[in-house]
Order: C-alpha cells, then sequence, then structure tokens
C-alpha cells in the first residue's frame, strides 16, 4: 500500500535537508544526468527566506545556506526549476507524495461467445458431382457415431469406376495361368491396376465396405453411401433429398461438443498483462449463479482491425452438455501487471507526448520528464525518470505549470513565489 500523503512544510524541509546531502553525486542523481545548480547565498550572509521559512516551521535551526545544495536536473524543453514558499505552497492547495514501489494489478472484465472446438470440428463434402437420392440424416441437432450413413449419392463417376473395377477383376479371373519369365511381371501388373482401381474408390469416399462388397459380389450399385467422419451433433446441414451437388456444396457439419472454446474481446491495453495459462472467471449466459474456472489457452498473433481487440481464446470442458455453442459469455480476469515505482495520476501533468512531474527539491520545484506505464487505480506505473525515496508535487498542477513554462519562456532563473 502507499504511504498516506504527507503534509507540504514538512515534506519540503525534509526534502530539503535531502536535497543538500545529496548535492554530491550519488546514483539516482548519477542516472538521471543530475547537475548541482547552486543559489548564491546572500553576500549579507542572511539565509534564504524559503530555509527560513522552513526553518520556522520545522521548530528546529536549519543551517544558513542549506538550500543552496540542492541537486537540480536539467529541466524538460519548455519547462524551468520554480521556487515556492511553504506559505505559497499551503495557499495553492500544493501537497507531495512519496514515489514507492507498488503492486500493479487490475481486473479486466470484457465479453465473448461460446463457439465450436474448431479441431474436434468436421465439415462434409462429397468429391464427385452427382444427385442426392436419400436422407439418412435429416434435421440438425442429432447425433451421430462415426461411420453413420448421412446419406446416398448418385454419381456417374462413381458408377463408371465401379464398373471399371469389375472389369479388371473379371480379367484377372478369368485370364489362363502365367506361365515362363513374365508370368512374374503380369501377375504384378494386373495387381498394380486392382489396387489402383480400389483406390479410385476409396478416394472418393466409397466406405470400405461397399468396395468389399463389390468385389465379392461382381454387381455394381447405383448409389454409393455418404458417412460420417467423426462422432457428434450435426450443428449445420445443407443436403436435401435429390439437390445436385459438387465437391463445393457443404452437406453436413459435424462437432464433438463434449469441448467447446470460448473466444474473449481483449482490448489492446490490456494484452501485454495477459499471458497463457492466466485464470479467468466465465459467466456463461443460461447458466444463471455459475462460475465456470478457465485459463487462457491461445493468444493470437493479430488484432481484429474492425474492434480493434484480439480474441482470447479459452477451452471449457462440456461433458455434460449443459454449455451451448453460440451462448453469450462473461469474462473476468485478474492481471497481474508486475512491481513497479508509481505516483498519483493527480501528479502528472501530459504534455503533448511527454509526462511532467514536479520533483521538490528544497524550496524548488523541479519539472522532470518521465515514462510512464499503465494507469491502474489512479496511479501510473513509473519506467524512468524517478527514483524511490523521491517525491512528487500533487495538486495545483495548473499553478505551478503555468508558472514554470512561463519562466522558461522569460528566460529567468528560479522564480520565488509568494515574494
Amino acid at each position: 500500500m502507499m504511504s498516506p500523503r504527507i503534509g507540504v512544510g514538512g515534506v519540503l524541509l525534509g526534502l530539503a535537508a535531502w536535497g543538500c546531502q545529496s548535492s554530491s553525486e550519488t546514483p539516482e542523481t548519477q542516472d538521471h544526468g543530475a547537475h548541482t545548480a547552486p543559489e548564491q547565498a546572500p553576500s549579507s550572509g542572511e539565509p534564504p527566506p524559503a530555509a527560513h521559512d522552513h526553518a520556522q516551521m520545522s521548530g528546529t535551526d536549519m543551517p544558513r545556506g542549506e538550500a543552496a545544495g540542492d541537486v537540480v536536473t536539467a529541466p524538460p524543453a519548455g519547462y524551468a526549476v520554480i521556487t515556492l514558499d511553504p506559505e505559497r505552497a499551503r495557499a495553492i492547495g500544493l501537497r507531495v507524495a512519496p514515489v514507492e514501489e507498488r503492486e500493479f494489478s487490475k481486473l479486466v472484465r470484457t465479453t465473448g461467445a461460446v463457439v465450436l472446438d474448431e479441431t474436434r470440428t468436421s465439415h462434409v463434402h462429397a468429391k464427385v458431382r452427382g444427385w442426392i437420392e436419400s436422407i439418412s440424416v435429416d434435421f440438425v441437432g442429432k447425433h451421430v457415431a462415426a461411420g453413420t450413413p448421412l446419406c446416398t449419392i448418385y454419381s456417374q463417376e462413381v458408377l463408371a469406376a465401379e464398373l471399371e473395377f469389375l472389369s479388371i477383376l473379371d480379367q484377372a479371373s478369368s485370364a489362363a495361368p502365367l506361365t515362363g519369365a513374365l508370368a512374374s511381371a503380369e501377375k504384378q501388373a494386373r495387381d498394380q491396376l486392382l489396387s489402383a482401381a480400389r483406390r479410385r474408390l476409396a478416394l472418393w469416399d466409397v466406405p470400405a465396405a461397399e468396395i468389399a462388397r463389390l468385389e465379392a459380389t461382381r454387381e455394381p450399385r447405383r448409389t454409393f453411401t455418404l458417412d460420417a467422419p467423426r462422432s457428434g451433433i450435426v450443428v449445420a446441414k445443407q443436403a436435401l433429398a435429390g439437390m445436385f451437388i459438387d465437391p463445393s456444396v457443404e452437406l453436413y457439419v459435424i462437432s464433438d461438443v463434449r469441448k467447446l472454446w470460448v473466444l474473449a474481446d481483449l482490448y489492446e491495453s490490456d494484452v501485454p498483462g495477459v499471458r497463457l495459462g492466466d485464470s479467468a472467471a466465465l459467466s456463461i449466459e443460461g447458466l444463471p449463479g455459475v462460475r465456470v474456472p478457465a485459463k487462457v489457452a491461445f493468444l493470437p498473433p493479430t488484432v481484429e482491425e474492425a474492434t480493434r481487440t484480439l480474441k482470447v481464446r479459452f477451452n471449457l470442458d462440456n461433458t455434460e452438455g449443459a454449455i451451448r455453442p453460440g451462448a453469450f459469455a462473461t469474462v473476468e480476469m485478474n492481471v497481474e501487471l508486475g512491481r513497479s515505482l508509481a505516483v498519483p495520476e493527480a501528479a502528472v501533468i501530459h504534455a503533448g507526448r511527454q509526462a511532467i512531474v514536479f520533483v521538490p527539491q528544497g524550496d524548488r520545484l523541479e519539472p522532470r520528464s518521465i515514462r510512464l506505464g499503465p494507469l491502474v487505480g489512479g496511479y501510473y506505473s513509473v519506467e524512468t525518470g524517478l527514483a524511490s525515496g523521491e517525491a512528487v508535487a500533487v495538486g495545483a498542477q495548473f499553478l505551478i505549470d503555468s508558472e514554470s513554462r512561463l519562466r522558461a519562456t522569460s528566460g529567468k532563473g528560479p522564480s520565488h513565489g509568494g515574494h
């Protein structure tokens, strides 16, 4: 948890002392290209007014000229360091907050839909041109086992291939026994012709049982049966009795619905925090009060251009058949973003492509450009630009931003607010 925000006077006093101790190069100042910019103490030897105010507010004696030892990094282009005494800071509502590490995580809530498992779905097409003679599976939703007859098809190509196969069988059976040196070669050639004829029928999805019957009875049939390639539910059907078909016509779609997918829309901003195997809780429309646990099974490599989302896939077990394809789903995921430095959202000023914060250095406010990570729960993750133990100004951002820009435009040194 972040520490409570600190009062202006006490923190400015503490940061003044800290800034003086940091006047020699430290790892933090080296990281940010810091350089010393000491103020010139008054020739009279009196302490600067701001330092005197800090000493009065803290109730302790502050060494004279200590505020002059603050370390200030080069300000971003268009900004200048400003000074602000405690009374002025209090009047404009300025507060400070520490820069500390924080665990970042957020709840991602999105929507999706239950769809068929593509790895358990078969699209049934005839591989020849012809006509459907009869339909065995005649409605969507029917459960079929692998090898179940779906429909019978008349095809001139298949019938011609069957007659050719029978012709080769007749020639082989009626030929005189072969003798001599060429006997072995001729027998091998006949076997190859028979094998090619069988293979041709099999490639056209003529069932193996039908080919065996044809070879045994030597009686061709006008039609052949198209069988189901897998067990499952018929989820789509276009086959109708008497319909002319060719290989482009999808006759049936059969899917094993014991396993299903949920495809959820994940926005691009949430993608970096999601990993394969992350857990989620799914609420399926039609199953009130039931939260189905699932894990991220696949993250596609491309973004949907129309919606600017990623279709994240979850695998579901549907052995009991309670979940139906097409159902609406709500997905909730707790995405862990890791641990990093954090600053309040109110401390950040967005200036074009820059993100600016003001860092108290004694009685000065130093503008600093930082690189931000995600915004979660009112805090930005800080990637570069700040170090643990520093502080940032919160509140009155418009006033200090305007003052800093004005000083940079006028080319003057640090302003002394309140004087």
